[in-house]
């Protein structure tokens, strides 16, 4: 026995030797492995799908609002010249877009010099009060405004008119970005972002991933042992066309993406839940744009204007996701969400939750 060593060795059947502190070790390192697998198996993991520009990775977000770490002031800087890129981007695509629709001309003469402006401020630029003034006038502008109503035909963010009619507060020399203005700054996900919360005490893990075509290959590294699918579908966007296929139909596409991720094997014992996203710009978008003009949607049975049209659209595009799940067993739950509104939000992920718990519960044999 030496004193540089506190286990002790004593004689096992069979004259071998046995290392009791090394035994003990290894004792330990089982508990802990299996105390870690125990914890893995008892996390809910949450997998968001849905096509681009759909409002994933804004729900993502409210999760962190709601279940989070509030947002340091670090990480509000960091948002403020997001928020710079994104509106100073979405105006020069709005300058861009009513010279190519023909409306240059319908430009207000006092705008011109903003029209100019804007057309040559670098994407980076900070909004001082130049080119605040400018972006200020310009969605005024009854030209701008004119391209802005037919921004269906090109590639805009629609939710940057928040952005726009903020323009006052963002371009004072004190702004820092708040949380709303965080939810609504765009930047594209690529690859998968991992969140891990505890809600009520049980490990939460969400993924967001890329919703574009070319990123949906990655998807495949989160598709092990999924607790439920949320699949994200965009109701504003039935008369917008893909960024990266114009031939495409946006909610077409959805719903065809809806079809491959509902049916697939990986999903099988996965809950899966529908998010028709967007509400708010939907009620607005349809005071304008008939359903029933686009195509491939004439068969939407209300007429344009009337008092349940709202109603009538949801349930018309939610049919269209149901019909194409070809499992009679498997239940769709569905919800009409704002993904920027965090009491909505709120409210449908407690609703998610009780379904994605009460279904543990009865695979557990409870």
């Amino acid at each position: 026995m030496g004193c540089g060593s506190s286990s002790e060795a004593g004689p096992a059947p069979g004259g071998a030797v046995i290392d009791t502190g090394n035994a003990a070790q290894s004792s330990a390192v089982d508990r802990e492995l299996e105390r870690a697998r125990q914890e893995e198996e008892g996390k809910v993991k949450l997998l968001l799908l849905g096509a681009g520009e759909s409002g994933k990775s804004t729900i993502f977000k409210q999760m962190r609002i709601l279940f989070g770490a509030p947002l340091t002031e670090e990480e509000k800087s960091q948002i403020t010249p997001v928020v710079y890129i994104n509106t100073i981007t979405s105006m020069k695509i709005l300058v861009t877009e009513t010279t190519n629709l023909g409306y240059q001309e319908e430009v207000e003469e006092d705008n011109r010099q903003h029209f100019d402006l804007v057309a040559n401020t670098p994407d980076n630029a900070v909004i001082d009060a130049t080119v605040g003034s400018a972006i200020k006038a310009l969605w005024k502008d009854a030209g701008v405004k004119k391209a802005w109503e037919r921004r269906a035909e090109y590639q805009i963010v629609e939710s940057v008119k928040y952005y726009f009619n903020e323009i006052d507060r963002i371009m004072a020399e004190d702004y820092v970005a708040t949380q709303q203005d965080m939810l609504l700054a765009r930047v594209r996900t690529s690859g998968i972002v991992t969140e891990r919360y505890v809600i009520d005490g049980k490990g939460f893990e969400m993924y967001d991933v890329g919703g574009q075509r070319n990123e949906r290959k990655k998807w495949i590294h989160c598709f092990d042992d999924v607790t439920a699918v949320i699949f994200v579908a965009a109701l504003s966007e039935y008369d917008q066309v893909l960024m990266e296929d114009s031939s495409m139909n946006r909610m077409a596409e959805a719903v065809d993406l809806f079809e491959e991720i509902c049916n697939n094997r990986y999903f099988t014992n996965s809950s899966m839940i529908l998010f028709l996203n967007k509400k708010d710009l939907f009620e607005e978008k349809i005071k304008a744009v008939h359903i029933g003009d686009q195509e491939g949607f004439g068969d939407f049975p209300a007429k344009f204007g009337q008092k349940d049209y709202y109603d009538a659209g949801v349930e018309y595009f939610l049919k269209k996701f149901l019909d194409v799940n070809r499992n009679p067993d498997r239940v769709v739950y569905n919800h009409v969400t704002c993904a920027t509104d965090s009491r909505n939000v709120k409210v449908v992920f407690n609703a998610t939750k009780d379904i994605i718990m009460r279904k543990n519960f009865e695979d557990a044999g409870i």
